[in-house]
């Protein structure tokens, strides 16, 4: 299949990039969040920041990881047994990013609730729960596109009306927030987040029954886009809006269908668009080290939180926006340094 035509993703193309850049997204964000004062947070660069981190990351992301399970052969036992991994490995990523802070509260230095913090809700607990969830569902929905397209658009639009049970920290209150909640501490809960994983499912199913969709022309994409590009530029105030709350129904972790929808075709002007930087550009060493990061995706994303996370008591809300680029900097470079010594001593390992 020719690469230059093709919409597929490929495990060294296009997708890598599409991670990578998220890598680079998600880290900012998280610094953004974490780090920053009052007036960096609120200021013009605050709000670019906070849309960088949303649907060019996590939307990303999930679609991509949606796209390669719909080409998987695996029996249901390993979406089960994989799906556990990764929302217990959340779960002990909650504790191991929150360590510093979960001292101190247990010193009493700190009053605040340590279960908000090991029980946060982020993207490996989705993960894991999105990967069972899909191991169920390809059981009774089979190839059938249609099907998951509309589990999609319900997942989406349910949220709103799913009952909640206020900001307490009872037993009932925490598994609410892994499946729909809106606390504070549920950042991505399976209502509506896993709607992506589907979106992502569907379009591999697409492309396998609809050859057509692979034949696609790259050269002139810019022309069929056009329309899109520029409707997604008029709407994108509206858009970033929303990736800028944060909390509640309606904010960006608890968002509707308007705004998934808006994130869906988002995401197809944005593919494009790394679809003709891969084209170009895709062979230069900054393009190769951004896909490096992407095929390293989950090990740099634990990396960098548990560097951001135990720094959070010490700076929260603390640094400018000049403060925040050296911080940037200096993380990324670290997680990178850390990924590598990292990679190559499991591979020593795996060699024995």
């Amino acid at each position: 299949m020719n690469n230059k035509t093709s919409p597929r993703i490929d495990r060294d193309g296009a997708a890598d990039l599409l991670k990578g850049l998220a890598v680079v997204f998600m880290i900012q964000v998280h610094l953004m969040e974490q780090f920053a004062s009052p007036d960096a947070y609120e200021s013009t660069i605050g709000t670019i920041s906070m849309f960088l981190g949303g649907p060019a990351c996590a939307p990303v992301f999930l679609a991509v990881m949606g796209y390669f399970l719909a080409s998987s052969s695996r029996p249901l036992s390993y979406f089960i047994k994989r799906g556990m991994i990764l929302f217990f490995g959340g779960i002990f990523l909650n504790i191991a990013r929150a360590s510093n802070l979960l001292l101190h509260i247990f010193r009493n230095d700190i009053n605040l609730d340590p279960w908000v913090f090991i029980m946060g809700v982020d993207i490996l607990t989705l993960a894991g729960l999105s990967l069972i969830l899909t191991g169920l569902l390809r059981q009774v929905f089979k190839t059938k596109v249609v099907l998951y397209f509309l589990m999609a658009v319900l997942m989406v639009s349910l949220t709103r009306f799913l009952p909640q049970t206020g900001s307490d920290s009872s037993f009932i209150t925490y598994v609410i927030a892994f499946l729909w909640g809106t606390s504070g501490w549920a950042y991505f809960p399976l209502f509506p987040w896993f709607a992506y994983v589907l979106a992502g499912y569907a379009f591999h199913l697409v492309t396998k029954q609809f050859p057509q969709v692979n034949k696609t022309d790259f050269n002139r994409s810019y022309i069929y886009f056009a329309p899109l590009w520029a409707g997604i530029i008029i709407t994108m105030p509206w858009a970033a809006g929303i990736t800028y709350n944060l909390s509640g129904y309606g904010g960006y972790y608890h968002h509707g269908i308007l705004f998934f929808v808006w994130v869906i075709l988002f995401m197809i002007s944005y593919f494009v668009l790394i679809k003709l930087l891969d084209k170009f550009y895709g062979g230069s060493a900054i393009a190769g080290w951004i896909k490096w990061m992407g095929r390293q995706v989950t090990v740099l994303y634990v990396i960098q939180w548990l560097i951001i996370g135990n720094l959070a008591p010490l700076f929260y809300r603390t640094q400018n926006v000049f403060q925040l680029i050296l911080w940037f900097f200096i993380v990324t470079l670290v997680t990178n340094l850390i990924g590598i010594i990292f990679i190559k001593l499991r591979a020593a390992y795996a060699r024995k």
